[in-house]
């Protein structure tokens, strides 16, 4: 078998890049645009998705949102494409919670 030499400089650029710089999202992976905080307070995290379109994008969205461990409830606007979470602070955190929700999203078929 032989390896072209143009793949061997982008697998290790690759390798360099992602030993160098943050993790990629599953979205980016994905090439989705990244889940973007809107607002956040002690207990709550509202997030732009675009990807909250249909109904059922909405719903299983929605539905995985739930299942987040310490998510409290969840509202979903889909006019305006903004999840809201409220959280237990005493579970979780909002880097975990917004980690999830990038999951969540990237889970769409």
């Amino acid at each position: 078998m032989t390896v072209r030499p143009g793949l061997c400089l982008l697998l290790a650029s690759a390798v360099f890049l992602g030993a160098c710089g943050a993790p990629v999202t599953k979205t980016v992976a994905r090439d989705l645009p990244p889940v973007a905080l809107v607002a956040s307070g002690n207990d709550e995290v509202t997030v732009n998705v675009l990807e909250l379109i249909c109904q059922s994008c909405a719903e299983h969205i929605v539905a995985s949102c739930r299942q987040i461990e310490g998510v409290v409830s969840v509202k979903a606007d889909r006019k305006e494409k903004l999840i809201t979470l409220r959280f237990d602070s005493s579970l979780t955190t909002r880097e975990r919670i917004l980690a999830a929700i990038d999951d969540v999203v990237a889970s769409i078929p």
